[in-house]
C-alpha cells in the first residue's frame, strides 16, 4: 500500500514532531518558529548629545592606532557643575590611553597626559571622599583619578587581575601570589597591597587553585578559582572564606559574568550557572562543539543576555570570514538566559565585550583579535559583521528516520528570495533556490529510506518562514 505523507517544519528552533529535536547545526541564521536572521557585528556609532539621537562613528583614524587592545566605560559625577560625564576610554598599540566626552558634541578621541600602559588597563569606579573615582590597573602597575586631579601611580601596588566592591569594601584578585586576596575597607585603594587595620589580604591555599577573578553578587563577594568558587563573607572586620562549586574542568574565568538573577560562566564541558547557591549547567547543544582550547574565550552580559566569545568547531570544512585568518575566536554564543534560547554568529573572531548604559543609550561594544582589530564594533540587529554578510546555515538532522524505501516528490517553502535548500539523501544531494520572495514549490523524484535539509544564504536577509516535504512510503 503507497501512503502519501508530509514533513511538516512549521518551527525551526526544536521540535519537527513534538518529541525530537530536528536542529543538527546552525549559524548566523536565530532558530524560532520563524528561521531568521540573526544578530551581527556593526562599526559602533553613538549619539551626538543628549537631544539630538543621530549616531556617528567615533574618529579612530586621527589617533593613528592600527590595533584597539582595550576599552572601558565609566561615569563620573561632577558635583559643582550636577552633572555626569560618561567616559569611554580606548587604549590600543602605542600604549596610549584616549578618552571620548561620550554626549558632549564630540566623536574625537584624546589622549590623556601620562596615561600609558604596557597592556590594556582594567577599571572599577568607587568613591574617594566622597566623590567619583576610578581605578585603573594593568599587568604593570595601578593608577588612581578621581574628579579633582589627574591620574596618578599608586605605589608598590601588587598587580591586580580584577577588582569589586561590596559593602564599601574593595576586594582585589592579584598576580603575584595568585592564592592572596586584598582588601581596603576604607574604600581607599592607595592601602591595597598594606596590612592595616583598614587593610589587610585573605589566603585561599586549598585545590581549586588560582583565583582568577572576583565579583561582588547579592551583597556577597564569590571568587573564582581555576577549578572552583570561594565565597568570602565580611563582617565588621571579620572575615570567612568557604568553598560553595568544586569542577572537574578548569574555568575559563573571562567567561565569567553576572547575568540576571545569575552567574555565568564556561568551562570545556560547557555553560554553566551559579545563582549564589548552587551550580546548574544549561543545556545547549554548543558544548558538542566545544572541542578546542579556548584560554581566549570572553564573555559580558547586557540585561537577560549572556554574550560569549569563543571557538567552536563546525564539523565542516568551511572557512567563514575571520577564519579564513589566524583567528583566536570564531563565534559569538548569544545566550537568552530567561528561556535559554541561543543564536550563534560564526566568522566573527571578538577580544572583548564592554556593555555600556547611559540615560540616552545601551549598546554592547565589541573589539577584535584579527580582522577589524583597528575598529570599534557594537552587537546590532542586522546578519553582517562591519561590511560582509554574515553566511547563514541551519541542518536538520533526519527528517524520515525509519527503514522504509520512500519516493519524495516534492519540496514547498515559505522564504524570501535567493535562498538556498538542500536534500542531502545516500551521500547524494540536490539543491534549490527560491526565485521570489514567498511561497516556491520545487518538484523531482528522490527514492531513498531517510533525508535531511539544510538550507542556507549568503544574503544580508534570508527569512525563512516553513517548510514542506512531500513523500511517499512503500
Amino acid at each position: 500500500m503507497i501512503v502519501k505523507k508530509v514533513v511538516k517544519l512549521e518551527r525551526f528552533d526544536c521540535f519537527n514532531d513534538g518529541n525530537e529535536i530536528c536542529v543538527e547545526k546552525f549559524y548566523n541564521f536565530k532558530p524560532n518558529k520563524i528561521l531568521n536572521n540573526s544578530k551581527g557585528v556593526k562599526n559602533a556609532t553613538f549619539p551626538t548629545n543628549y537631544e539630538d539621537k543621530t549616531e556617528q562613528p567615533l574618529n579612530i583614524s586621527a589617533t593613528g592606532l592600527k590595533t584597539i587592545q582595550g576599552i572601558a566605560f565609566f561615569k563620573q559625577y561632577f558635583p559643582k557643575m550636577k552633572a555626569t560625564a560618561h567616559r569611554l576610554l580606548v587604549y590600543g598599540d602605542n600604549k596610549k590611553v584616549y578618552i571620548n566626552q561620550m554626549l558632549d558634541d564630540t566623536f574625537d578621541l584624546f589622549w590623556i597626559y601620562n596615561l600609558e600602559f604596557d597592556s590594556a588597563p582594567m577599571t572599577l569606579a568607587f568613591k574617594k571622599n566622597d566623590e567619583d573615582a576610578v581605578i585603573l590597573a594593568s599587568n604593570e602597575r595601578m593608577m588612581l583619578w578621581d574628579i579633582n586631579y589627574s591620574p596618578y601611580t599608586i605605589e608598590n601596588a601588587p598587580i591586580i587581575t580584577s577588582m569589586c566592591m561590596n559593602n564599601e569594601v574593595l576586594f582585589c584578585t592579584i598576580k603575584e601570589p595568585s592564592f592572596k586576596i586584598w582588601y581596603a575597607t576604607d574604600l581607599d585603594a592607595e592601602n591595597v597591597g598594606y596590612t592595616s587595620n583598614t587593610s589587610g589580604y585573605i589566603s585561599l591555599e586549598d585545590d581549586l587553585g588560582n583565583a582568577r577573578k572576583i565579583i561582588a553578587f547579592n551583597e556577597d563577594v564569590y571568587v573564582f578559582r581555576d577549578y572552583g568558587i570561594s565565597k568570602i563573607n565580611y563582617v565588621k572586620k571579620a572575615i570567612t572564606v568557604s568553598q560553595v562549586y568544586a569542577s572537574n574542568t578548569k574555568i575559563y574565568t573571562n567567561t565569567v559574568a553576572i547575568c540576571g538573577n545569575s552567574i555565568l560562566f564556561m568551562t570545556k564541558d560547557g555553560i554553566y550557572s551559579f545563582n549564589g547557591v548552587k551550580v546548574t549547567k544549561i543545556e545547549a547543544s554548543i558544548a558538542n562543539n566545544m572541542t578546542f582550547e579556548n584560554s581566549g574565550a570572553v564573555a559580558s552580559s547586557m540585561g537577560e543576555r549572556y554574550y560569549l566569545a569563543l571557538r567552536l568547531d563546525f564539523e565542516d570544512q568551511e572557512k567563514v570570514l575571520c577564519e579564513n585568518e589566524d583567528c583566536i575566536n570564531n563565534a559569538i554564543v548569544i545566550l537568552n538566559t530567561t528561556d535559554f534560547s541561543y543564536e550563534i554568529i560564526r566568522g566573527v573572531d571578538v577580544k572583548n565585550f564592554l556593555p555600556v548604559k547611559t540615560d540616552v543609550f545601551e549598546k554592547v561594544l565589541v573589539i577584535f583579535n584579527s580582522v577589524h582589530k583597528d575598529k570599534i564594533g557594537e552587537i546590532c540587529e542586522m546578519s553582517k559583521c562591519i561590511n560582509d554578510n554574515l553566511p547563514k546555515l541551519w541542518t536538520s538532522k533526519s527528517l524520515v528516520n525509519n527503514l522504509n524505501v520512500k519516493l519524495f516528490t516534492k519540496l514547498s517553502v515559505n522564504a524570501e528570495e535567493g535562498v538556498k535548500f538542500k536534500l542531502i539523501y545516500d551521500d547524494k544531494e540536490m539543491s534549490f533556490t527560491t526565485y521570489k520572495s514567498g511561497v516556491n514549490e520545487f518538484m523531482f523524484k528522490i527514492c531513498c529510506k531517510d533525508v535531511k535539509l539544510e538550507i542556507s544564504s549568503t544574503n544580508d536577509s534570508a527569512v525563512v518562514k516553513n517548510a514542506y516535504l512531500e513523500y511517499y512510503e512503500y
